[in-house]
């Protein structure tokens, strides 16, 4: 697999094409041993079916979302180098976020040679390992897991090290503000993307019905990713916060010191311009997300709980 890591690559093709000559293999190899093929005979063929057309689809989204991330990382990262006025030192925090990079893809792959094999085991298939279609199945969900642990990774971690680097290499608050916003607006796409994605679950359900077992081990996991993924989010506004109070606190400052100057002297249009001015400020600074902040993580909220929606209501009227 070609990743690029922190790179801001304008060509849209190169960002789709490997994902889905990924996508578009897999279900080759899928449909040449008969794990694809329609009609689903029998509950182990449609599990097989399920199986693995939901882990084709969501390793070539996955990996998408990945190339999305290093992209927003790299764009972010640029904006508030700029807004610090460091921009020299891009090559240095790109290259720190890539070998994080290929420590977190040396954990991924772990995860997705470990997974295939607890997958095998939990489902009592090992004794179906010598039908091509279940073996296949077994060998390409290690892109699956792969993909699915190294963007979780990815999406965290890039967010906390941009975060840190805001906070800390700040020579003022405004100029932290804005790199935190950005930052912000980074997380906040990624975790719409990423929930975009957990809608495509009710895949592994097709014509099957659907355990309360695995309800409540799919919801668990759900809100498991979601807290994990909205985490940076929650880090990213406190700090937004804090900062924003920072800058109250010195407008308030300001301010008293503008109504003295006024009372001790003749001129009041302008100094009342200037409090004016920073009044104005100051209720820009309480509103720590703007109304397209709110909606898309409104929007975040409904990707899976619609997608079950649609699922349950296609399985009712077409499988009766």
């Amino acid at each position: 697999m070609k990743f690029s890591a922190y790179e801001s690559n304008r060509n849209v093709v190169s960002v789709w094409a490997y994902p889905l000559f990924l996508v578009l293999i897999l279900l080759l190899i899928h449909n040449w041993t008969g794990a694809l093929t329609w009609p689903v005979l029998d509950d182990d063929h449609q599990r097989d079916f399920n199986t693995a057309l939901g882990t084709t689809l969501l390793s070539g989204f996955f990996w998408l979302t990945i190339r999305n991330v290093h992209k927003n990382a790299a764009s972010t990262l640029i904006a508030a180098l700029v807004s610090l006025e460091k921009l020299s030192q891009y090559n240095h925090h790109r290259g720190v976020l890539s070998r994080q990079f290929a420590k977190h893809l040396m954990w991924s792959t772990s995860v997705g040679v470990i997974m295939p094999v607890a997958y095998l085991l939990s489902e009592g298939l090992v004794t179906r390992i010598d039908e091509p279609e279940v073996l296949v199945i077994a060998l390409t969900s290690i892109p699956f897991w792969l993909l699915l642990t190294l963007f979780i990774l990815q999406v965290f971690s890039n967010t906390h090290y941009l975060q840190k680097l805001a906070s800390t290499e700040h020579s003022d608050s405004i100029k932290e503000l804005n790199s935190l916003r950005e930052i912000f607006n980074m997380a906040l796409s990624n975790t719409l993307i990423a929930v975009s994605g957990f809608a495509l679950t009710p895949i592994f359900w097709i014509n099957k019905p659907v355990p309360f077992f695995d309800i409540v081990i799919l919801t668990v996991y759900a809100g498991l990713i979601s807290a994990y993924l909205f985490l940076p989010m929650i880090i990213v506004a406190k700090r937004m916060r804090t900062v924003s109070n920072i800058m109250m606190t010195e407008h308030e400052s300001e301010i008293t010191q503008l109504i003295r100057q006024q009372a001790n002297s003749g001129e009041t249009s302008t100094l009342s311009k200037k409090i004016e001015s920073i009044e104005t400020n100051k209720e820009t600074l309480r509103k720590i997300l703007s109304k397209s902040q709110k909606l898309r993580l409104l929007m975040c909220m409904m990707p899976l709980p619609t997608s079950w929606f649609v699922f349950l209501f296609v399985e009712y009227f077409y499988y009766g």
